[in-house]
């Protein structure tokens, strides 16, 4: 009788008690980044929150109208909980990319239900996700609000959220592609394999006809073919193309099979690449290159101790001044870790382990929907506070309005 009481007694504390967001404590300094240049705008807007969401609404790549989903976070009366509503606006590029997203952004409104309600004080809010691989509301236009897309770029008033490869990503071809499997996978196989009998090349695979890879697939197969892969990097090279969307399979490998390696390179993809969160996983040592376009997890990596960090750099300068700079990098990581693995592979598959779980993400939506809320419950551009208003669990962000 005491067990199936205490039993109780727990389970009720789990329905109220929110998941501790302090375990993931770069979300909101993130947060407060990615709102900064929509909460400069809204400050200079003189248009209604509707019509700011139309607009959004309308967006146009010429006559192609960027797949978007309106949500609505309403309050249950009934179950005292708040629900989500979903209206396709226009046709996505993909089918699963915005069942993807929503997985995710349901499973955090489950989980900060109560935080939600002190946050939001019951009310109704509506917003605008994308799925493009670009960022589409031009500062320009004067919203009152942003809308959320899978990357942003410096000054872009697009908010970057959880794409859909956390629960759909059906290039990687295993039969459960979700996130949560995979990673479970990776950072087995991380765990698993010795340093020691990782192989010592740098590593990629990839569509070489797009972004920065055009530049460096080039010059790592002209390396490879030609021999001068050593002399020029201190390892030799494993880069191969897969074409787009996968389509040339000769050099297709499992994402698990990228763990065998110690050097594992980033070059961007057509704007970010989805492919990060897998090579951190793995815990090998990601040679990073740096890009405009982010996702919303980035700003918690810093170079030098989750990843290394280098410029995309013409031809001519990337042979000049960035090979010899990633080859001494490479060096040095032999010569001071020719067994163990070096801190920075540790540091980027405790990250992938801890900080990209199904309960930061949870708690970085939170976070969002907060920022949100800050604009979203102001009666004019000019009541739009100069700070990203986050609040706190027991306020609500705008009460009176």
């Amino acid at each position: 009788m005491i067990y199936v009481v205490v039993a109780l007694l727990v389970w009720g504390a789990q329905q109220t008690l929110a998941y501790d967001c302090s375990a993931h404590p770069w979300i909101d300094e993130a947060v407060q980044q990615w709102f900064r240049p929509s909460y400069e705008v809204a400050r200079q807007s003189s248009k209604t929150i509707e019509e700011s969401l139309q607009a959004i609404a309308d967006i146009k790549w010429g006559n192609y109208s960027t797949g978007k989903t309106l949500v609505v976070l309403w309050y249950d009366a009934s179950t005292s909980e708040y629900r989500l509503r979903f209206e396709e606006l226009h046709k996505h590029n993909e089918a699963h990319k915005p069942v993807g997203m929503q997985r995710v952004l349901e499973r955090a409104v489950r989980q900060h239900n109560a935080d939600l309600v002190a946050a939001l004080g019951k009310r109704e809010m509506k917003f605008i996700f994308g799925t493009e691989d670009f960022p589409i509301v031009d500062p320009n236009m004067r919203l009152r609000v942003p809308s959320f897309q899978p990357c942003t770029t410096k000054g872009s008033v697009d908010v970057p959220v959880p794409d859909h490869s956390f629960e759909l990503y059906s290039q990687a071809s295993y039969t459960n592609h979700s996130w949560w499997e995979v990673r479970r996978l990776l950072l087995l196989k991380a765990a698993l394999l010795p340093w020691s009998h990782r192989q010592r090349e740098l590593f990629v695979r990839g569509d070489a006809g797009v972004g920065y890879r055009k530049t460096l697939l080039s010059i790592l197969h002209e390396a490879r073919v030609n021999g001068s892969d050593l002399s020029l990097f201190g390892v030799h090279v494993n880069a191969h193309s897969t074409g787009f969307y996968v389509s040339n399979r000769k050099h297709f490998t499992f994402l698990d099979n990228w763990c065998q390696y110690r050097y594992l390179l980033h070059p961007s993809g057509l704007t970010y690449s989805i492919s990060l969160k897998y090579k951190l996983a793995c815990g090998a040592v990601v040679l990073y290159f740096d890009h405009k376009y982010s996702e919303f997890y980035y700003p918690a990596l810093k170079p030098g101790v989750h990843l290394l960090s280098f410029p995309e750099a013409p031809r001519e300068q990337f042979l000049t001044d960035v090979a010899p700079r990633v080859k001494a990098a490479i060096l040095r990581l032999e010569a001071d870790h020719p067994t163990s693995p070096p801190p920075q592979a540790l540091a980027a598959r405790e990250f992938a382990a801890s900080q990209l779980s199904d309960e930061s993400l949870g708690c970085y939506w939170y976070s969002v929907l907060r920022a949100y809320a800050g604009l979203y419950f102001t009666e004019s551009g000019a009541q739009v506070p100069q700070q990203v208003q986050l609040g706190d669990r027991n306020t609500t962000l705008n009460p009176t309005l």
